[in-house]
């Protein structure tokens, strides 16, 4: 069990967040066609999972942009972002200029993937919604890099996601 906060209200999630070294289980997300993958559909290379309550909060866009950004000087990372959305509305959020490399996913089908990762939101007014994370994994599932954010507003930190990744890859100039 974690406590985040937003918007002053304090908030705890149900489960234990992913640490470093281990591994997530295999679960199926649904695609922005309706369509349902695990993460193991998008390569054996890594995978940045920036997860998210919804597309709606005003940090989505924010994060996802800047990852885009970071992804250009990693081209061969797989960028997904994760939410409770439906995917139709992954799919409307995504046409927006500069999100089209992303990769967006739902956990409306698969409430086991936020529960066994700790991202449950288990208590307040956002009860039943992911909280705010992100993971680098590789092609195996293991966990590279896990920031779960103290606060679902709070921007995102870059620099230690780019650490770790510049560890795995080889950067490209841009």
């Amino acid at each position: 069990m974690a406590r985040v906060t937003c918007a002053g209200e304090t908030l705890y999630t149900d489960g234990s967040f992913p640490g470093v070294g281990r591994v997530l289980a295999a679960h199926t997300l649904t695609d922005t066609n309706w369509e349902d993958v695990k993460l193991d559909t998008f390569g054996a290379g890594l995978k940045v999972l920036e997860i998210f309550p919804s597309i709606e909060s005003p940090k989505a866009a924010q994060s996802a942009l800047q990852l885009c950004e970071m992804a250009r000087t990693f081209p061969t990372l797989a960028l997904c972002v994760v939410s409770s959305d439906l995917p139709c509305a992954l799919q409307d959020w995504r046409s927006t200029p500069g999100l089209a490399q992303i990769i967006a996913l739902s956990t409306f089908r698969s409430p086991k993937f936020v529960s066994s990762n700790g991202l449950l939101i288990s208590s307040g007014r956002f009860k039943g919604l992911c909280a705010r994370a992100t993971l680098l994994v590789d092609g195996s599932g293991k966990v590279l890099h896990a920031r779960l954010a103290s606060d679902l507003m709070a921007s995102l930190a870059l620099d230690e996601l780019r650490e770790v990744l510049q560890q795995h890859l080889i950067p490209q100039k841009v």
